[in-house]
Order: C-alpha cells, then structure tokens, then sequence
C-alpha cells in the first residue's frame, strides 16, 4: 500500500517528546477503534491535538508512524530484571507480560480484532512488536548459558517464546482468570522451565 509523504522538514524548534507521546498514543487508539484500514492522518492529528505537518514531519506516512508505535510500546522498550537465575527470570518476564496486558487489554483487545481485516496491519504488528516479544524471552535463555546455567540454548524449541505471551492473552483477553504470582509460578515451573529441559534432553 503506498502511503502519502510530505516534503522533507525544514530546520525549527527542537522536537516535544510530548507531542510525539501523543501522536502514537493518538494513533494506538485510533487502531484499536477503526482499523488500519480507515485510520487518516487527519484523524490522527484531531485525536493528537496536532497538525498533520507536525505529523508529517516526524514520519513520512501512516505505515512508518505504525511500525514506529509497534517498536515503541512501553513494555516491549522495557528490560526483564537480571534476577540470577533463569527461573526468576521467567517469573519476572511473565509478570511483566501480564501487567501490560492487564493495563492495556481494552486497547489490545481491539486491536487484535482488526489484524485480519488489514494484512499490513497483521505484517506491522507481527514484525514490529511480536517479534520483539519472542526476543525478550529468548534473550533470558542467553543470559542463562552467559551464567552457565544451561549449556547452550539452540536446541530448545522456537515454540518456548510464545507459551508465556500466548496463555497471559488467553487469561486477560478471553477467559478474564486471575494472573497472578501463583499463576507465574506454574506457568514457569510447570511449564517453560520444562520445555527448556525436554529440549535439552532430547538434543
């Protein structure tokens, strides 16, 4: 899809972190209500409290201001505390996906309605935030062969990154269970910690 530019900004004031704040905050809500598909930029810069210029000189167009809300949402942005050891690790990755699903699950709630009425969309959210969920627990079995507490981690199954962000959405989204310290606990040692040790066996 192409997407409308705008000629290259001239020198001016200093870019407001507000106002950049509140143009993806603008967009974010206008994606969960609308969908990609009929968001504007007009409706952006209503919603922002902004000119499209102001837009504009930002992001050339709709699809580079919503990877750019894809890659700057808080938890994604956000570092899993080094607990020492992989299974706190875990724990605090998962506690840390259920708050954000719990302080955001309105607006995730819309917007994972609208990915399949808009494939780019689907591609933005999947490339721009999705993957950068599957990192975040990925790189928490790095850091536990950098302490040696596994050997090595490319054995254990690419599935293992989606468990804990999949069954959180499951819980908030869907069948509104508690997401609790108790519910963290299983999850990582019923669950994550023995993919990470099936795969290792079966290595």
């Amino acid at each position: 899809m192409s997407t409308a530019s705008a000629p290259p900004a001239s020198p001016g004031r200093p870019r407001d972190p507000r106002r950049d704040d509140a143009i993806r905050g603008a967009a974010l809500g206008l994606l969960a209500d609308v969908g990609y598909e009929r968001m504007t930029i007009d409706a952006i810069a209503a919603a922002a409290g902004v000119s499209k210029p102001t837009i504009y000189r930002r992001w050339p167009g709709k699809q580079e201001l919503v990877a750019d809300v894809m890659r700057s949402l808080p938890y994604t942005r956000t570092a899993t505390p080094d607990t020492g050891s992989l299974r706190g690790d875990l724990l605090a990755a998962v506690r840390q996906a259920a708050d954000h699903q719990l302080e955001n699950a309105q607006v995730a709630a819309g917007l994972a309605s609208r990915l399949r009425e808009s494939a780019e969309l689907a591609r933005l959210v999947r490339e721009h935030a999705v993957e950068a969920v599957r990192r975040r627990f990925l790189a928490l079995l790095d850091r536990a062969v950098a302490r040696g507490e596994l050997p090595d981690c490319a054995s254990v199954s690419p599935l293992f990154a989606d468990v804990a962000p999949s069954l959180i959405h499951v819980r908030v989204l869907l069948s509104v269970e508690p997401v609790d310290d108790d519910f963290a606990a299983e999850l990582v040692d019923r669950i994550l910690l023995p993919i990470v040790h099936f795969s290792r066996a079966e290595a």
